[in-house]
């Protein structure tokens, strides 16, 4: 039984991971700026321990007696009142190297980092540049660190298939951008399958992984094929431009409260494939995934429970 470090359980995939982990007797701890949010998890048997990724001293307290890491977060979310002036993504490097600097302070090895599809040293955008910046400082940190890939992972709780779902019960929906950029998907179970399994497999360390499943689907497919599902006529849509969003990028900041230049970050690695290639997860842990079609019914049942 080893000892694991969750950071991004309130988080959508951080909470689906911290449950697996917990099925599978793994002894689970959280790291939670709020508590109070990921409190469930303590019923479950999830120790929780109020910290922050920008705080070193909570963060080495919690890496106390822990086998291996996980870091699932994003920082497009309200971050520290003492990171408002910060760069979304100088906050989210600045907290690996805490991460990191407490890690090697208390003996922690083994770190897991969850990014997405897309990530390239040569992209113009704030987003996928910076996060290729945040995997390869954590890999050549001297920890043994595993990079996971996803494209668009299907689940309930998730925020663009969450969006997929909602444009797929409309008669008219709106997407963003032309509708054409290609992404490859992931059902949430396989997604955690694989976080899981990498821990234990030295062969995974300072590796990069992209994974997926065998469909990759354009932005209207995704929400057409989830109107099929739900037994829908698929939708008409009406495409609205990047350039537009991102000319209200500044707004959308504001009324989200996300760190600066986080919302015009991300609007501008939006109309790129994120199609990647999960062959080579696939030669360390070999797994039949779920097609989307399966993906989409298996959480449209998650959904009812």
């Amino acid at each position: 039984m080893k000892n694991i470090l969750v950071i991004g359980t309130s988080g959508f995939v951080g909470g689906y991971l911290t449950r697996q982990l917990l099925k599978d007797d793994y002894r689970v701890r959280c790291l939670a700026r709020n508590p109070d949010k990921v409190q469930h998890f303590a019923t479950e048997g999830c120790e929780i321990v109020k910290g922050d990724i920008s705080d070193l001293p909570t963060l080495t307290d919690a890496l106390k007696s822990i086998d291996a890491v996980y870091i699932c977060i994003h920082t497009l979310a309200p971050q520290h009142n003492d990171t408002t002036d910060l760069d979304f993504m100088d906050i989210e490097l600045n907290g690996l190297r805490n991460i990191v600097m407490a890690s090697k302070d208390v003996g922690v090895k083994r770190l897991i980092y969850l990014t997405s599809l897309g990530i390239a040293a040569n992209n113009k955008d704030a987003w996928t540049a910076g996060r290729w910046k945040t995997q390869q400082y954590l890999l050549k940190s001297g920890l043994d660190v595993t990079v996971i890939q996803p494209g668009m992972i299907v689940g309930i709780g998730g925020q663009g298939f969450n969006m997929v779902l909602a444009n797929a019960q409309k008669s008219v929906s709106f997407v963003m951008g032309n509708g054409q950029n290609k992404f490859r998907t992931i059902a949430i179970d396989d997604l955690t399958y694989y976080l899981v399994g990498v821990m234990n497999e030295p062969q995974a360390y300072e590796q990069c992984y992209e994974v997926g499943s065998d469909d990759v689907l354009s932005a209207d497919e995704l929400i057409d094929e989830a109107a099929t599902v739900m037994g829908r006529r698929h939708p008409s849509k009406i495409h609205i431009p990047f350039g537009l969003l991102r000319f209200a990028a500044p707004l959308i900041q504001l009324l989200a409260k996300s760190p600066k230049g986080a919302i015009k970050g991300v609007l501008d690695s939006l109309g790129a494939d994120m199609v990647g290639d999960p062959s080579a997860i696939r030669k360390v842990l070999n797994r039949k995934t779920l097609s989307y079609t399966e993906a989409v019914e298996r959480a449209l049942i998650m959904q009812k429970r």
